[in-house]
């Protein structure tokens, strides 16, 4: 009984050694910071969320190794001559696709951080490809889906709750970790590939046998892995009378009489029926008196879409002081060395007229600047 004791407090510590190793190494990623994102920062305290540092331990203690796959040697071929490559250049990525990557940490826009796994531009060239010529054709993708569509935005996705009385928002808790790389390798096969090819090109998708935040193909995939989910959804909110739409892991309910007692928990069990988990942190139900704001786009007057009114407020203010002071005298005053800091706020006011079209303020405002930028 003592050497089975022993043994287990052995392995413990050796666990929680190579968990704190880990995430002392992870300490020298960068990250970008939020307000340029083709800057980095390095932050002392590393951010484990999503259960990030055990995904992150969990690879530092089992060998690389067990994660090699062996891959049919036709199918290799026969997928290099897909992508534009040699068979050599393709064995040797699938040997060990997690070296093309660059993993850093991302400041969210409302605070904490998110994991991108950044593939090297050989890796995402291939990627691309797959994306282009084997993805954005499918059609198996629900109506109710806005997100990562061409020629669709957040406009869409806020747009059909326009008016409604009540709003449900929910979100999907670590939403491309959650596509494992087996339903990735399924989708090749729903598409139409044999086994061998679609396996390959999963592996092709995937990194540490999930979806990656960072790889071009992830956004489609994900939307293909979500249909039935989708439509199950869609099919409850039908039931009730509701609206249903969802871009990414964002999914907004709306209707004029909403029986939230009923349809969350059925809204909760699709969710896992479907390999997901609801955040339960981020469930809000709005009613005719909340500020309803959807992606970023509030539907509050009931009338038009508009952008919040902080958004606004703050839009409005760097405009008047950058055309009243200049801009090297505001960026001093704000504290700011940002060299492209004009050229972002032209973006703001581009987002801005996108969802409030007729806006003569916005359109104004943006030929003014434009002009600024021309005689910098």
């Amino acid at each position: 009984m003592d050497g089975i004791l022993i043994t287990i407090l052995i392995v413990t510590g050796f666990l929680i050694y190579k968990m704190i190793s880990s995430s002392r190494k992870q300490e020298g990623y960068k990250r970008w910071k939020a307000t340029d994102g083709r800057k980095e920062e390095k932050i002392t305290k590393v951010k484990w969320e999503h259960g990030a540092w055990l995904r992150h331990a969990w690879e530092a203690i089992i060998p690389r190794a067990q994660y090699d796959q062996k891959y049919d040697e036709s199918a290799v071929v026969w997928c290099a001559n897909l992508l534009e490559m040699e068979a050599g250049q393709l064995k040797e990525i699938l040997q060990n696709v997690s070296a093309h990557y660059r993993e850093f940490w991302m400041r969210k826009r409302k605070g904490g951080y998110r994991m991108i796994s950044a593939p090297n531009e050989k890796l995402q060239s291939i990627q691309t490809i797959i994306n282009f010529r084997i993805l954005l054709p499918v059609t198996m993708i629900h109506p109710a889906a806005v997100g990562f569509r061409s020629g669709h935005s957040v406009v869409d996705n806020a747009n059909p709750h326009l008016g409604k009385r009540y709003v449900l928002k929910m979100d999907i808790h670590d939403f491309f970790f959650s596509i494992r790389s087996l339903r990735v390798k399924k989708v090749f096969e729903k598409i139409g590939y044999p086994e061998n090819v679609s396996k390959v090109l999963g592996a092709l998708c995937c990194l540490h046998r999930h979806l990656p935040q960072g790889a071009p193909t992830s956004p489609s995939l994900s939307n293909i892995v979500s249909y039935e989910m989708d439509r199950k959804l869609a099919a409850l909110a039908a039931e009730y009378g509701l609206t249903y739409t969802r871009y990414a892991d964002d999914l907004t309910f709306s209707g004029d009489v909403f029986p939230k007692e009923q349809i969350i928990p059925r809204i909760k069990q699709i969710i896992r029926d479907e390999k997901f988990e609801p955040n339960h942190k981020k469930t809000r139900f709005i009613n005719e008196y909340g500020k309803k704001i959807i992606t970023g786009v509030s539907i509050s007057s009931g009338v038009k879409l508009t952008i919040p009114k902080a958004r606004k407020r703050e839009i409005r203010k760097n405009v008047y002081f950058i055309l009243t002071k200049g801009l090297a005298e505001h960026q001093r005053r704000i504290g700011s060395s940002d060299p492209v800091y004009l050229k972002r706020l032209i973006g703001e006011l581009y987002y801005w007229r996108s969802i409030e079209p007729d806006n003569n303020y916005v359109s104004d405002s943006i030929a003014a600047l434009k002009r600024l930028e021309k005689g910098c």
